[in-house]
């Protein structure tokens, strides 16, 4: 596992490192994150875009974790989610955007029956407001979100509450995106607090910081890599605690073809965790993961 780990890190500081070597003028502008938990950092979308799309992800578990440590080989899990994704510049500095989450996790248990769990997860809906942009003179694009969660979660004896239970919740978050050359660097933070929702479940609050570096080979191809680090606060059922708070970091190189012609934009990242560690005992502790991420821009007009 350690050799993993030291792979991954070794596989971003090439990147960085080939990335700064090769920057030439005039270049070309590399696309942002691929991951499923990744927003438009510091960039807004233009006026009259719109963009649809989402991410499909891959992963695979063998064990249940606590701590930091794999406890034992009981229960295997294979997901396949998608994230449904659109979004609209609504004027200059100004987007909103939506995420949708349909899941389907198969659980193999050695010891007992295995167990489908599938669903739609409630919806994120953000506004993101550029506060500073690169290409007006600043030092670097900054921006804002400012939002929520919507009760659209499908509930039932198949659903899972962690992933949507039919509650509200607010969201908010700044990002950052800085180009040098062919060179571009994204981070972003952000914060999500849950209401009560169905079956008495309320989800603990959670902290997101996602770093994103992409060097642009052509007009067609990028190549890079991305952090995903998440914290999360213990659940509450009825009043009481779950024991479920954990915190898991992935990292991982990815790959982005770019085709203008159509506004087409494809991305995949591979990502292995760096450190994970759960509050209480977790199956579906994934082993890695693989994301595909397909953007289609569209243009609708302006509303102002």
């Amino acid at each position: 596992m350690y050799q993993v780990k030291i792979g991954v890190l070794a596989c971003l500081l090439v990147s960085l490192l080939c990335g700064a070597a090769l920057a030439e003028e005039p270049a070309p502008k590399a696309w942002g994150g691929v991951g499923s938990t990744f927003g438009p950092c510091g960039l807004s979308m233009p006026a009259g875009l719109f963009a649809v799309g989402g991410n499909v992800v891959f992963a695979k578990s063998n064990g249940i974790w606590k701590g930091s440590k794999r406890q034992n080989g009981n229960i295997k899990t294979s997901k396949l989610n998608e994230i449904f994704k659109t979004r609209y510049g609504i004027m200059d500095g100004l987007d909103i955007r939506t995420a949708t989450p349909v899941y389907n996790v198969h659980l193999d248990k050695t010891n007992a029956g295995n167990r489908e769990t599938y669903g739609i997860g409630d919806t994120a809906v953000l506004l993101h407001k550029r506060l500073y942009d690169q290409n007006k003179g600043d030092w670097l694009s900054v921006a804002l979100d400012l939002g929520g969660i919507v009760p659209t979660a499908s509930v039932g004896s198949h659903s899972s509450d962690f992933v949507g239970n039919d509650a509200w919740g607010f969201m908010t978050g700044l990002g950052a995106t800085y180009f040098i050359g062919a060179n571009r660097f994204d981070t972003e933070v952000n914060f999500a607090t849950f209401a009560e929702g169905a079956k008495d479940y309320e989800k603990g609050d959670r902290l997101r910081w996602n770093l994103g570096y992409a060097y642009a080979l052509s007009d067609r191809w990028d190549i890079g890599a991305e952090s995903s680090w998440e914290m999360s606060e213990e659940s509450q059922y009825m009043g009481i605690g779950q024991q479920n708070a954990y915190v898991e970091w992935y990292v991982g190189p990815k790959v982005v073809y770019k085709y203008k012609p159509w506004k087409l934009f494809t991305g995949l990242v591979a990502k292995a965790p760096v450190h994970r560690w759960y509050e209480g005992n977790k199956a579906g502790s994934d082993d890695y993961r693989l994301e595909l991420k397909m953007i289609k821009i569209l243009d609708f007009g302006s509303l102002f």
